[in-house]
């Protein structure tokens, strides 16, 4: 199964929000989802660019307002993130649990 651009930036996003939580800092949040994820959200990038397109995407998810309307790409990715972080919480997942959880969702997928 394939998914859309928007779910893998999304779930990738609250992977690194979770470890966020679990004590980490930004960057190196953004640093181990990256390097789990390969090509897997930003293909053909080399790594630094990766964490740099994964940091900005993330933003810029939190940004949009979780209420608002339409069908613009972003406003799809909000609306994932927060299912996998109530998900997340719904399930009473640990910090490094949850964010293993979400990147093995994005590379079972590729594998299949």
């Amino acid at each position: 199964m394939s998914y859309s651009t928007e779910f893998r930036r999304a779930v990738a996003a609250a992977a690194v929000t979770r470890l966020i939580a679990g004590r980490r800092n930004l960057d190196a949040a953004a640093r181990v989802v990256s390097k789990r994820l390969g090509n897997v959200v930003f293909p053909d990038r080399k790594e630094n660019d990766r964490i740099r397109m994964l940091l900005e995407y993330r933003k810029k998810i939190l940004a949009v307002d979780p209420k608002a309307t339409g069908t613009q790409k972003v406003l799809i990715a909000r609306y994932h993130y927060d299912q996998c972080m109530k998900w997340v919480a719904d399930n009473n997942l640990k910090p490094e649990e949850s964010s293993d959880l979400l990147v093995q969702t994005l590379l079972g997928a590729t594998q299949n």
